[in-house]
């Protein structure tokens, strides 16, 4: 018979217990660190080769790969900041609108019965709140700009379109003028019959000014 009491058993059972649960954590915290540590490595090769896709890419997945007091989280997370402030500073919101997309998408991938970086998510959400309302704004300025070098075109076109058909009138009579010339004062023997062309010279010269005064109001 066995001495073993039922509250041993039961001791001894949490206690297995307890030690696969341990065992587990651990081997989910250094696959974590691992991972995490690759991941801020390769952010910061691409960081170093001013790739700034690949670094917000990378540091993301080093940010999501959580384990407590792991300092690869914390250095991806002042990663993504870094760059989207400089993106910012910089005059590129877009890439300072992915960095903050990363930090909010590693803030909820880490995140299981409690939010370890909810400070993080505010902050995440508040700029991109507020570049998203930048955007739009310059969206709606490039449209009203875009409508307005439209609408000053069309005046322009209009405005011309007069003087465009005036060069074309113009370059027609001097033509017509020419060949007019031609056909009445040029003789077979090769004498010119001025007093007999001055129609299609007239015809020519009208044509010539009305083309040139066209073109210099055009």
């Amino acid at each position: 018979m066995s001495d073993v009491t039922p509250q041993a058993r039961l001791l001894r059972a949490l206690a297995w217990a307890l030690s696969v649960v341990v065992l587990f954590a651990a081997v989910a915290t250094l696959r974590a660190v691992l991972d995490g540590e690759r991941e801020i490595a390769a952010s910061d090769v691409a960081f170093d080769a001013n790739d700034l896709h690949a670094t917000i890419q990378h540091a993301r997945r080093a940010a999501s790969a959580y384990a407590p007091g792991a300092p690869h989280v914390e250095r991806a997370y002042q990663r993504l900041l870094a760059v989207a402030r400089g993106a910012e500073a910089t005059g590129r919101p877009e890439i300072a609108m992915l960095a903050w997309q990363a930090e909010r998408a590693a803030v909820l991938e880490s995140a299981s019965f409690w939010h370890p970086f909810s400070e993080r998510l505010e902050e995440a959400n508040r700029n991109l709140a507020r570049l998203s309302a930048s955007k739009t704004l310059a969206e709606a300025e490039r449209t009203e700009t875009a409508q307005r070098l439209f609408k000053e075109a069309q005046n322009q076109s209009a405005e011309r379109a007069p003087w465009g058909a005036l060069l074309a009138v113009g370059l027609l009579l001097a033509a017509l003028g020419l060949a007019w010339f031609a056909a009445r004062a040029l003789a077979p023997d090769g004498r010119i019959a001025w007093l007999r062309g001055r129609w299609g010279l007239l015809t020519f010269v009208l044509g010539a000014a009305l083309w040139a005064v066209a073109a210099f109001h055009g």
